[in-house]
């Protein structure tokens, strides 16, 4: 994903062209083949992910299917904001290619850039309302 598609990522788009390219220079690209399993539930939070393409399941082992993930999507932020072990798993049902922000890189980001958290907050309560009233 170029610096300029990334526009379309509303968490990117608060961010100037300058940072916004420097987050994604600085993560690691990654490509799972669909049934890859991207993060395990229970496991320790290294990352926070960005989909770049294709889609991704998020299961917990006490409720099933909570939510798929698509291009523009985000995931991870929580296990990294509370410092915990993930929540979820969170698997590919294609294709999937996402860029890996290291821990200490998001946390750093966050607090350089305050403005990324509206829409962090508003995919969160999205995604809330989404398992609430439209359950995957």
């Amino acid at each position: 994903m170029d610096p300029q598609a990334a526009i379309s990522i509303p968490l990117l788009a608060v961010l100037s062209p300058k940072v916004r390219a420097e987050v994604l220079e600085n993560a690691r690209h990654r490509t799972f083949a669909p049934g890859d399993v991207v993060v395990r539930e229970g496991e320790s939070a290294l990352h926070f992910y960005i989909v770049a393409s294709g889609h991704a399941r998020i299961e917990r082992a006490d409720q099933g299917l909570v939510a798929r993930l698509g291009p523009g999507d985000f995931f991870g932020e929580l296990a990294l904001i509370e410092d915990h072990d993930r929540t979820a798993t969170v698997s590919a049902e294609d294709e999937l290619t996402c860029y890996l922000v290291p821990a200490w890189d998001f946390r750093a980001l966050l607090k350089e850039h305050p403005e990324m958290a509206l829409p962090m907050l508003e995919a969160l309560i999205a995604r809330i309302h989404r398992r609430e009233h439209h359950p995957a």
